[in-house]
């Protein structure tokens, strides 16, 4: 099944009005520019998203000092959820939030967790829907080829 309206390989990534975990400033996809980004979109009740969350923070630690960042954008309607979550599961990337909920229709997202690898120039490279084992290292394979370019 597919979206007309879904961003797709080869477009620039929209920016979203998500709200950064950190210092509750809004978020801006563009500002990674010269990165290479892991953009994922999760929530607490994804049971994917429980797999892929300590494959992603290892790989991010892996690749953060080459020019990676992971930014996960959190879908739950209660932000208590996701806090739940992350205490259970923790990680070091960056977590947004987006309370608005306008990222996902930006996006047209069509499965959970859905991931997006966006290259140094802002442009979507790579899209993977859902998460089971093993695909940490096709996402490895893809984030190295990109720092490489």
């Amino acid at each position: 099944m597919t979206n007309a309206n879904a961003v797709k390989i080869g477009e620039i990534a929209p920016n979203c009005p998500t709200i950064n975990q950190e210092n509750k400033l809004p978020f801006q996809a563009d500002l990674y520019k010269g990165k290479v980004v892991y953009l994922d979109f999760w929530a607490s009740w994804c049971a994917p998203c429980r797999l892929s969350f300590p494959k992603l923070n290892k790989l991010y630690k892996e690749l953060k000092s080459q020019g990676v960042e992971v930014i996960a954008i959190n879908l739950d309607e209660n932000r208590a959820d996701a806090e739940k979550f992350l205490q259970e599961n923790p990680v070091e990337f960056k977590i947004v939030y987006d309370d608005a909920k306008q990222c996902p229709k930006q996006y047209a997202l069509i499965a959970m967790p859905s991931s997006y690898i966006i290259d140094k120039q802002g442009v979507i490279r790579m899209i993977h829907l859902g998460f089971k084992a093993g695909n940490e290292a096709k996402i490895h394979t893809d984030l190295l080829a990109l720092l490489s370019e």
